[in-house]
């Protein structure tokens, strides 16, 4: 096939001038099982598609929406022009616009992914709540998490503990912030900015104390081990 041949092939192809049955079947079923195939199961095992940096996932999914689109506007035009059974037709625009929904969606989950630097945790908060409520021990259960805005907020129920005395307050207060500001999990949040606002309910679903952490509170020392690992990085030694 000459240059110009092919430049006619597309031409009748993008203009919906072709058969219907090649353009179903190998356009759109082969060739987007191709694509799919290639980027999800052989390049996205590479280590450049692993890195977040890399805008590798995004970029894939970009060239799988725009042969999406492609796709749906060749179908219809051909589906148009097309003479034979109806049904077929209509059958193939559904279709196509089912693979472009699809398309489309996954396209602005990965752009979330990227772009929205709350997406994953969203994602990790709502998964968490299905697990809901967990028995932290024999007096406190996690009945509720939610985030507002840069506040992570936990929600935990207290049974037969009494913490009316203001000592005995400031006392447990210190003792959860203290181990907020040495869990890893936690001071990744506090690094970002967030604040953990954890808030302890009676058996009446009545507020008895509300602890507030930021990396205020934790002061300096949270990064302590960011500065050891840049001069151990530095060393050669990690």
């Amino acid at each position: 096939m000459t240059t110009t041949d092919t430049k006619n092939y597309f031409y009748k192809l993008l203009n919906g001038k072709t058969s219907l049955w090649v353009v179903f079947w190998f356009w759109f079923i082969f060739i987007t099982f191709l694509i799919e195939v290639f980027f999800e199961t052989i390049f996205m095992d590479s280590v450049y598609a692993q890195n977040k940096d890399s805008y590798v996932e995004l970029f894939i999914y970009v060239v799988i929406t725009i042969y999406a689109i492609g796709i749906f506007l060749t179908i219809f035009r051909t589906a148009n022009k097309y003479k034979g059974f109806k049904l077929w037709s209509f059958l193939s625009k559904v279709l196509v616009t089912i693979n472009l929904f699809f398309s489309i969606n996954f396209f602005i989950e990965v752009s979330k992914f990227y772009f929205y630097d709350d997406y994953n945790l969203v994602k990790e908060i709502e998964s968490f709540k299905e697990q809901l409520p967990i028995q932290v021990d024999m007096n406190t259960a996690l009945v509720d998490i939610y985030k507002d805005e840069h506040i992570i907020h936990y929600k935990y129920q207290l049974n037969e503990v009494h913490l009316e005395d203001e000592n005995l307050k400031n006392k447990f207060k210190k003792q959860i912030q203290d181990s907020l500001c040495e869990d890893p999990s936690s001071l990744d949040l506090l690094k970002r900015d967030y604040t953990l606002d954890y808030i302890y309910m009676d058996e009446k679903d009545n507020e008895i104390l509300n602890i507030k952490t930021d990396k205020k509170i934790c002061g300096n020392s949270i990064y302590d081990l960011d500065i050891l690992n840049d001069v151990l990085k530095k060393q050669g030694r990690i």
